[in-house]
């Protein structure tokens, strides 16, 4: 199997990302909820006055790491995955389409906030996405000879 078969699973599994923005040379990481479009977009939810946003904002280059829970610890074969590229607000003629794939993963957000609230850009949560240019896949179980893929 490719490598792009192995990640895409992997974006499947989990349901967590940990996402890295920087403005004004100081670095900042955070956990989000996010939902894969099968196509390597990756979309969360978040607020305007998060740090990450306010980061976004002002640039919006962007990187996430995705992998599954260690339970062996150091030492045990594993498997990440890192993109990075451009991170922005969903385009309005998307924001239906992504709140539907959002929700069939996370049901919950329909509590939180309707679809209508984030078509018409009313606070407090928007949506947004990360188009990455680039995609590294770490896999010591499926490739150990040869576990670094770079992919785009």
């Amino acid at each position: 199997m490719e490598a792009q078969t192995f990640y895409r699973q992997c974006l499947q599994d989990v349901k967590l990302m940990q996402l890295a923005t920087c403005q004004d040379n100081k670095p900042w990481l955070c956990n989000v909820w996010f939902v894969a479009d099968g196509e390597d977009t990756i979309y969360w939810m978040s607020r305007k006055i998060r740090r990450h946003s306010e980061d976004i904002a002002a640039n919006p280059q962007a990187s996430c790491t995705f992998h599954k829970w260690f339970e062996g610890g150091f030492g045990e074969k594993g498997q990440a995955l890192v993109m990075a590229g451009k991170a922005e607000l969903v385009p309005e003629e998307k924001v239906a389409d992504v709140y539907d794939l959002y929700t069939g993963r996370h049901p919950h957000l329909k509590n939180v906030q309707s679809k209508e609230k984030f078509q018409t850009a009313e606070e407090p949560h928007f949506l947004y996405q990360l188009t990455p240019d680039e995609i590294v896949w770490f896999d010591e179980i499926n490739f150990p000879d040869d576990p670094r893929k770079v992919l785009k």
